[in-house]
């Protein structure tokens, strides 16, 4: 399964090594690195392997090495030194078999490697050509390119979207390695089918764009792929304007602390007030002879809730100081449309800049409940499978998904979602503090650059594949880089996430497709 290279083109050879690690001893100047992908042919089977680890050889005994050095370095016999291409010195690479490809019938196929190369075969770096048996997905939702080492391949990566944001989806780096990036092509690439509603709170205003900056506004087919939740929405996007009415209190649970007794009575108020639950617990009298047992709890209770909604005391009675929430008749409708926009596959932003993270959690809370009692009915009438998927991004996953606070609708999707057609695309720089069955039942892992070692060990113990080996190589990752573990995925896969401002430059050729369009499988 060679590729007709000549002796120039080989970076090493097999000297020693097992089914778990191979060792090279690496040509004089193939100069291999950290995360480069190696390539050894043999007669109808080729192996994918990653370098791992890097250290020197000698032939020369150690006594004559430390004397020659000292002499060098001491000046006491500069002349004294080895020939620059002394074949007793060269570097060991050690490598991590990833793949093993056959050819059967025309058409490669890869798989987990059952078997280890002919010794002493030589190993060349990796080419576009290796990854031929790579197949364009159903639903093919891009990621990013394939990269050696530092080099990035002229191959896609790309992962089926239905899969993909079903069974979730972590994305783990610390601060500056790329993770809002990845996330913005995500959703760019998921508004090219209108077939996958994503909730999103944009907690910074970086997702939509603006004039000076692109974002997914800008995207071919935002105008029916595409809805801007906004206090000052630019035209043709819409008010964020909600009714208290349209806020359950189990949307605050496990996103705001609460004592037993708070709980308590925010559950007696639904009982006997419904949707008018807010309201009646503003009109409680904390002196009423009813509640003085009561009223340090209420009183409590009224402060957190006015805080979350942003709700002051006037003459007239409570308004809302920045005007998203309405406590009489507007925005009634708000949280359906959301989940109604989710349900045909849009992408739903909310501009969360001038508002808290709890009021913005509280919000994504409401429109999920709702798509969970739209898709709740769908299961039972048999029609869930021509829904599209939903999934929403949790910006603050471990502090939601650790259960802090209790159960949410978040820890929910994250346990039971996938029944549903509901998934979590997790954003975090400590996975460690998420439990670890949460951890385990995310199906992609997406690991960018992380510099602690405790987060690097929570990841690499619950990714797909074994990653035992590569803790050295997401160390060292730079910006941009990542190492995708899915359980879709055959291997590991590194790959180069492109800048999101170059994607939305080059524009998109396709556009989105109807919900139930047929599609047709590349290869």
């Amino acid at each position: 399964m060679g590729i007709g290279i000549g002796e120039a083109d080989y970076a090493g050879q097999i000297v020693e090594g097992e089914d778990g690690e191979l060792v090279l001893r690496e040509k004089q100047g193939a100069k291999l690195e950290l995360g480069d992908l190696v390539v050894v042919d043999n007669e109808r089977v080729k192996y994918i392997c990653m370098v791992s680890k890097l250290e020197y050889g000698s032939l020369i005994h150690s006594d004559r090495i430390l004397t020659s050095s000292g002499s060098m370095l001491e000046g006491v016999n500069p002349r004294l030194e080895f020939p620059d291409k002394d074949l007793r010195i060269f570097r060991q690479v050690h490598v991590k078999p990833l793949l093993e490809v056959s050819s059967e019938g025309g058409k490669q196929l890869a798989r987990a490697p059952r078997s280890i190369p002919e010794f002493m075969s030589k190993a060349r770096a990796a080419t576009a050509q290796d990854f031929s048996f790579l197949e364009a997905p159903r639903t093919s939702v891009f990621i990013g390119n394939i990269r050696s080492g530092s080099k990035t391949l002229p191959v896609e990566f790309s992962m089926d979207g239905e899969r993909l944001l079903s069974h979730h989806v972590l994305v783990s780096a610390q601060t500056g390695r790329g993770k809002s990036n990845l996330v913005k092509v995500l959703l760019w690439e998921a508004m090219r089918h209108g077939r996958f509603g994503v909730l999103v709170m944009d907690v910074h205003n970086e997702y939509f764009g603006t004039p000076a900056s692109p974002g997914l506004k800008d995207h071919p087919d935002a105008s029916r792929a595409l809805v801007f939740y906004s206090r000052s929405p630019p035209p043709g996007q819409q008010l964020l304007k909600i009714n208290l009415k349209s806020i359950d209190p189990e949307d605050l649970m496990g996103v705001v602390e609460f004592s037993t007794a708070q709980e308590e009575t925010l559950e007696t108020l639904r009982r006997q007030h419904g949707s008018g639950w807010a309201s009646a617990l503003l009109a409680i009298d904390e002196e009423d002879d009813a509640y003085k047992k009561s009223k340090g709890t209420i009183r409590a209770l009224k402060r957190k809730v006015c805080n979350i909604f942003n709700l002051r005391e006037t003459g007239a009675g409570y308004e809302c100081a920045d005007g998203v929430f309405d406590l009489g008749g507007m925005g009634e409708e708000t949280i359906n449309d959301m989940a109604r926009a989710l349900e045909e596959g849009k992408v739903v932003l909310i501009d969360g800049s001038s508002i808290s993270d709890d009021t913005g959690l509280v919000i994504a809370s409401a429109a999920l409940r709702k798509v969970f009692d739209r898709y709740d009915y769908y299961k039972s009438s048999g029609i869930l499978g021509e829904k599209a998927q939903v999934a929403v991004v949790l910006e603050e996953a471990p502090r939601l998904l650790s259960g802090a606070y209790g159960d949410n609708v978040f820890s929910r999707i994250a346990r039971e979602g996938r029944k549903f057609r509901i998934g979590l695309i997790a954003i975090t720089q400590l996975a460690s503090v998420i439990p670890r069955e949460i951890l385990a039942n995310i199906g992609t892992k997406v690991i960018m650059g992380n510099e602690m070692a405790l987060e690097r060990k929570a990841i690499a113990e619950s990714a797909a594949q074994d990653l035992a080996d590569f803790d050295r190589i997401i160390a060292g990752l730079e910006v941009g880089e990542a190492i995708v573990s899915s359980i879709f995925s055959k291997f590991p896969v590194p790959v180069k996430v492109p800048k999101f401002e170059d994607l939305a430059a080059r524009g998109g050729k396709e556009g989105a497709r109807p919900l139930n369009a047929p599609q047709k499988r590349y290869f």
